[in-house]
């Protein structure tokens, strides 16, 4: 009886332990300008390495749905570090998008 209780409590840590790591992940938000140059970057807060790309890709999806993804960047402008994204919106236009990354860059 007592080992089959310490089966059961082990079973119900593994099962609880990876649900509670992976719980909740950062809420992703935007700020900043338009995107459309350095100094009008778009701001993601919330994010790290890890889901900072995929939060770029993301509002890219939301804001200019269907678009196709071109060549992506790391540049730096003053003290500020930003992905560059290059993209085709699906009536054919060709548009460079600028995040500032710098509050998630080097950070996992």
């Amino acid at each position: 009886m007592k080992q089959t209780v310490r089966s059961i409590c082990l079973a119900f840590v593994m099962l609880v332990i990876p649900m509670v790591v992976h719980a909740a992940p950062a809420k992703i938000s935007y700020a900043g300008g338009d995107g459309s140059s350095f100094e009008k970057a778009i701001v993601v807060h919330g994010a790290n390495e890890m889901t900072g790309v995929d939060a770029e890709y993301d509002y890219l999806a939301q804001h200019y749905p269907g678009y196709h993804r071109g060549k992506q960047s790391l540049s730096s402008h003053g003290k500020r570090r930003f992905d560059v994204l290059e993209f085709t919106t699906t009536d054919g236009k060709k548009m460079t998008i600028y995040f500032d990354i710098t509050e998630f860059f080097g950070k996992f």
